[in-house]
């Protein structure tokens, strides 16, 4: 990204501190950073400027506050080094931001909201405790602080509330904390200053919830872990009208593309590209940009920021290349890129499309007008989605091109309906319905209909003028759906295909191939996305498939998409699927026993 000092020299010399250096050693590559980080630059700098020249921001910085949360993390020991450090200069960027940003309004924080995040051992629970222990003894409001120290286990929240008793302990030596000390109540349960009426308490999402804390401040150790966003919302629920409450999370990536914090890192480093990220969010996150840089070991810093310090640098280096040759050996490297380069993963084994490369995908926007379409049909079979998909060919400066859409059908006939369904499937269907990617049904059954499904999707072919090349489905789930469009719309190729290896292995390895070869576009769909990353590969006779035993990770819009796959594959090849098929009947090259069997299926929509 371009940047000219020039533009910024009025706020360059107004705020001469640790953070604007930092900026502008990684502006001006004088310090080695990713993407995220440079944005996050850039960012603190433009907003700046809007202090004064931008009347609807509200928001001032304050080098003196800056500084003094500065000082105060000075004065406490390094947990691995048992004494104190200069602080490295992206420390000092981070507790700048945190402190230095002030509402005037609120007399208090500007970001309610703080996503840190680094790779492994690059002191993120020192910070943690750090930020905890200077709220607790300092923070706002004056008197009646809650602060909660969380995360995911019993074992991790006491390493880090061992980290926050260390640091207190050091820090009440000290002749700036030492006439105070005996006001503050310092056990294993809590820490508490009864003449302010504060406290700071430890919790994991093994005990009990946050309800009964009203956190000032809550900080949350790990939160890759966390399966939804329950437990944290337990923290903020009871906060709704105190404008000083925040929430910091301070994590590596993980290995679970469903969770929340995934999801939070997704909606984040898009606002931030496009810079509209929310004005009371702070996100931060130091991570190499691509999966490839786990074999450049010069960009390391990238997602271990410590490596600013020369003597970690050669430490560091030194363990990650054992590291990673380690886990390479393994047939592990993806354990390497979370824990180690702080890039988000699908651990599962055999995942058929890897997460960067889903992102690599995403457009902003596609003309759907007028085009030759492949159609896929995935039909709902109990509580399953029922999903439609368009596969769209194209030409992008001389090279071929596939486009992907997607419309799903959501049954609600489970146990607690919509708001069960999106925490078992870990997609916001609510927000998916809202942007156009899905209907939820709303029937008194909760079940889909395909007469709906159907209607929608030549309502959708008209809409957008679409020349139906090819319509691919399930031979075995489509029922009247498929009798109806054969009888009205006789002029679409219609290919039931069989869901075994011999009729879906090409078109499954040739969309792995064209997410590789980086031939595909799709939209920032959450169905879609969910459904590539859900997707696991299973060996049948030395061929692959989509495992569809995966029962509780939704992949239909997957299997549509490769039944539209099945010919559009060939779109710009002299073949064809069609000779495999005599006449326009979905049950062509079928046995009368097989015909029979299809129509006493019971099917459940």
């Amino acid at each position: 990204m371009g940047f000219n000092r020039a533009n910024y020299s009025d706020v360059i010399k107004k705020y001469n501190d640790d953070a604007m250096k930092y900026c502008l050693d990684v502006l001006e590559n004088r310090l080695t950073a990713g993407k995220l980080i440079k944005l996050a630059c850039l960012r603190h700098l433009n907003d700046l400027k809007r202090v004064d020249n931008d009347k609807g921001f509200k928001y001032i910085y304050s080098v003196d506050k800056a500084r003094g949360m500065i000082n105060f993390a000075q004065l406490i020991p390094d947990v691995s080094a048992d004494r104190c450090l200069p602080l490295a200069s992206f420390q000092k960027f981070i507790y700048s931001m945190l402190q230095g940003w002030i509402d005037p309004s609120i007399h208090g924080a500007r970001f309610k909201t703080v996503y840190l995040s680094m790779a492994r051992t690059n002191g993120k629970t020192q910070l943690a405790s750090v930020l905890a222990l200077r709220d607790f003894l300092l923070g706002q409001p004056a008197s009646s602080r809650q602060v909660a120290v969380a995360s995911n286990t019993n074992e991790q929240i006491r390493q880090l509330y061992g980290y926050i008793r260390k640091a207190w302990h050091a820090l009440k030596k000290t002749e700036w904390f030492k006439p105070y000390s005996s006001g503050i109540v310092d056990n294993s349960q809590e820490m508490r200053i009864d003449s302010s009426n504060t406290r700071l308490v430890h919790m994991s999402s093994e005990g009990t919830t946050g309800d009964s804390v009203h956190a000032t401040l809550t900080v949350f150790d790990e939160y890759h872990l966390q399966k939804s966003t329950d437990y944290i919302d337990s923290f903020s629920s009871g906060n709704v009208q105190n404008p000083l409450a925040k929430v910091i999370i301070i994590s590596t990536a993980g290995t679970d593309p469903r969770v929340p914090m995934r999801e939070d890192y997704s909606n984040y480093s898009e606002a931030i590209e496009k810079g509209n990220l929310d004005d009371t969010v702070l996100f931060l996150c130091w991570e190499q940009d691509s999966d490839d840089e786990a074999f450049k070991e010069d960009t390391w810093i990238k997602s271990n920021p410590l490596m600013e310090v020369p003597a970690m640098k050669k430490k560091l280096t030194a363990g990650l290349i054992t590291e990673r040759n380690n886990q390479v050996k393994k047939g592990s490297l993806p354990k390497f890129l979370v824990k180690n380069m702080n890039r988000w993963q699908n651990a599962k084994k055999n995942a058929y499309i890897p997460l960067d490369l889903i992102g690599k995908s995403i457009i902003d926007s596609f003309d759907l007008h007028n085009r030759d379409v492949y159609l896929g049909y995935d039909a709902s079979l109990s509580n399953d989605d029922t999903s439609l998909v368009a596969l769209i060919p194209y030409q992008l400066n001389g090279n071929n091109k596939f486009y992907i859409w997607q419309h799903s059908f959501i049954p609600t006939r489970v146990a607690g309906g919509i708001e069960a369904k999106m925490k078992r499937d870990a997609i916001n269907y609510v927000q998916a319905e809202k942007e156009g990617y899905c209907d939820i049904t709303k029937n008194r059954f909760g079940t889909v209909n395909q007469d709906n499904v159907y209607r929608y999707m030549l309502e959708i072919v008209e809409k957008y003028h679409w020349k139906v090349k090819a319509f691919g489905f399930d031979a075995w789930g489509t029922g009247a759906f498929i009798r109806a469009l054969n009888e009205k719309n006789n002029d679409w190729l219609l290919f039931p295909i069989r869901q075994g290896a011999r009729s879906l292995s090409e078109p499954t390895k040739w969309l792995q191939d064209s997410f590789n070869s980086g031939d595909i576009a799709m939209p920032n769909d959450p169905i879609l996305k969910a459904a590539l990353s859900n997707a696991v590969l299973t060996d049948k006779d030395n061929q692959l498939l989509i495992d569809k035993n995966m029962n509780s990770a939704k992949i239909d819009a997957v299997d549509a998409l490769i039944d539209a796959c099945y010919q559009g594959m060939l779109h710009f090849t002299e073949f064809t699927n069609e000779e495999q098929k005599k006449d326009k009947s979905p049950f062509s090259g079928m046995s009368n026993e097989e015909i029979n069997e299809y129509f006493k299926k019971d099917f459940s929509f």
